[in-house]
């Protein structure tokens, strides 16, 4: 039998075009209907109003906002290392505000801010973004405004990292010559994107070598680079706080930030790595009796209850997040042969020897490191180091006998008054030295 082509090409043509168009139009409706199914995920978790928002607000509406306008005025020391109450005082009252029902202006007052760090910024991107995706969903028209930071070089952050970038005000960006001194790195998994796409396993390898090549990229402006096996460590440094971050937050949000601007004349390397959800207190909290971590915790929080060391401004909250910062301490652990928690122990080891190496060659620039989870406030800056204990356990107890049995330096640990950040963030900051790595590990060569 003879094909249609050779009997009746006109016939031929017109079925072969309707059979392209049915495959088309099917693609465009099952494309429409995941659209929809996806939209429809999306809003189940994001919810009517950003979830993100409640959290730092504290479930706590705003009662009146002037004349419909939300007003955020940062304080001179925005930042989560060296002002974390202050900070977190000014973010709150302004996530309360974008909570209210009804107002269609939003300004943003940097003016005053003399001090701005990665982790402060961070915040308050994410409370903007939050609201970008709100309004969107909503079919609200908002108007922005706002007003820089009077330094050229906090001026060049906010247009290269801050809200100019998150509302993509495209003729604010920096200049090609500004922009070439700078290296930016800003990844966010989305709780509700995380949703639609809850199988995407690979998603920490990539962003974690993605986030070493930006560190490679920081190292190059003085001519270093990371070895292949630090290289690596780092990845695995990376992943495991991650994969902290996953497994015990309970929510599925996520960032890691960086940020250096060459143009200072100290230029100053930022990482930020924050998750919403659980605190690391609450984690432990969560554990039921009998765990073998619980009863390796309570153990220091009976101790510290017993001799009366609790009192205002070191709570069991605050030991429990000091206790995690400790080698071979996770909620994953079951038995002494475990070996789950050692990330933030190999952070802070890897911190110290930037810390080392800074202050060769820039005596009165310290490098500095804060934990926030909760209402807790962990900072590092050289002056207590990380050590193994007699049994090879690394230890870091921030007081001059390094025992976790004593109350720690209140400079150092210590509760946060009248503010609660929903997660754990930590920040650290480090002026970028010329003078060659030379650590035991090679972090570079």
């Amino acid at each position: 039998m003879k094909h249609l082509a050779k009997i009746d090409v006109p016939l031929y043509l017109r079925n072969k075009n309707q059979a392209k168009l049915g495959r088309r139009a099917n693609r465009i409706w099952r494309d429409k209907r995941r659209k929809e199914s996806h939209h429809e995920i999306i809003g189940k978790h994001f919810g009517t109003r950003s979830r993100i928002i409640e959290m730092v607000a504290g479930n706590t509406v705003a009662k009146e906002i002037l004349k419909g306008k939300v007003t955020f005025k940062a304080p001179a020391v925005f930042s989560l290392i060296e002002n974390p109450e202050g900070t977190l005082h000014a973010l709150i009252p302004l996530a309360r505000q974008l909570l209210v029902r009804r107002f269609r202006r939003i300004a943003i007052n940097l003016s005053e801010a003399k001090s701005y760090d990665l982790g402060a910024n961070a915040i308050l991107d994410v409370l903007v973004d939050e609201l970008r995706v709100q309004a969107r969903r909503t079919g609200r028209r908002l108007h922005w405004s706002g007003s820089y930071p009077s330094d050229p070089g906090l001026r060049r952050f906010v247009r290269a990292m801050g809200v100019i970038k998150k509302l993509e005000v495209k003729h604010e960006y920096p200049l090609p010559e500004e922009a070439a001194g700078l290296e930016v790195f800003d990844w966010r998994c989305k709780h509700y994107i995380r949703a639609v796409r809850p199988n995407e396993s690979d998603l920490k390898s990539r962003v974690t070598q993605k986030f070493a090549d930006h560190i490679n990229g920081c190292l190059k402006r003085v001519s270093k680079t990371l070895t292949p096996p630090a290289r690596h460590r780092l990845c695995q440094y990376i992943g495991e706080v991650i994969d902290n971050a996953e497994e015990h937050a309970g929510m599925l949000d996520w960032s890691i930030q960086g940020y250096l601007d060459t143009h200072l004349a100290v230029p100053l390397c930022e990482i930020v790595i924050f998750s919403f959800g659980r605190t690391i207190a609450q984690t432990f909290e969560a554990l039921p009796a009998g765990h073998y971590t619980r009863d390796q915790v309570q153990s220091y929080i009976d101790l510290h209850q017993q001799g009366g060391l609790f009192t205002a401004g070191w709570r069991p909250d605050d030991l429990y997040t000091l206790i995690a910062l400790q080698g071979h301490v996770s909620t994953k652990n079951n038995s002494t042969t475990d070996t789950r928690g050692n990330g933030s122990v190999d952070l802070i080891e890897f911190f110290q020897k930037v810390h080392a190496e800074c202050t060769k060659e820039f005596p009165d620039s310290k490098a500095r490191m804060a934990l926030v989870s909760g209402s807790t406030h962990v900072q590092f800056d050289g002056t207590y180091k990380m050590e193994p204990n007699q049994n090879g356990v690394r230890i870091i107890a921030f007081n001059k006998a390094n025992d976790l049995h004593q109350r720690p330096d209140s400079r150092f640990v210590h509760e946060l008054k009248g503010v609660y950040f929903p997660g754990t963030i930590l920040s650290i900051k480090f002026p970028l030295s010329t003078a060659k790595l030379s650590t035991s590990e090679g972090e570079g060569k």
